[in-house]
């Protein structure tokens, strides 16, 4: 297995620790990893990238993720690159246009993140719920994905571990 995934989101949303999450997890699970940002301007509601691999081998790319397997879209009005297999998104309640044969995976994202009190100035933040949801799909296990986040975000886990658990359990793909 090598999964190249791709995450759009916007800064202050939490898609740089979710790829974090995600890679630690898929290590804790057995498998090489590796999470990278790309970031423009840092501050919030700027757009922002980050890359995760997942593979059963030592990963030797170190290059930015131009054609990914999976992508992971926090914000429906961010475009993306490549013609991915899955699409997981943040539907916040609409629906999201399936193109071609690509599978779309969706979670009200933003609703559990209110819902768990995970919101910053306003913003929720979407990484805990968004990664639950994409840990499903790439069936990283949840013990796994728990003890991520704990080793992530140490004392201030228990919010998000419970948006990432109810995210893990509802994603629904269509």
């Amino acid at each position: 297995m090598f999964l190249e995934i791709s995450i759009y989101c916007r800064g202050g949303q939490g898609g740089v620790t979710t790829a974090r999450i995600l890679a630690a997890a898929a290590m804790l699970q057995g498998y090489f990893s590796q999470s990278m940002p790309q970031f423009g301007p840092e501050r919030r509601g700027a757009e922002v990238r980050a890359f995760l691999r997942i593979s059963d081998n030592e990963i030797r790319r170190k290059c930015a993720v131009t054609d990914p397997d999976v992508v992971i879209l926090f914000d429906q009005r961010l475009g993306y690159d490549g013609d991915p297999e899955t699409v997981v998104v943040n539907c916040n309640s609409k629906p999201f246009n399936q193109i071609g044969q690509t599978k779309v995976c969706q979670v009200d994202a933003t609703e559990i993140a209110v819902r768990h009190g995970l919101v910053s100035a306003g913003w929720p933040i979407l990484g805990p719920a968004m990664g639950g949801a994409a840990a499903k799909i790439l069936d990283i296990d949840y013990r796994c994905l728990m003890e991520a986040i704990k080793m992530e975000l140490g004392d201030k886990a228990e919010k998000s571990m419970k948006a990432a658990e109810e995210a893990y359990k509802v994603v629904k793909c269509v």
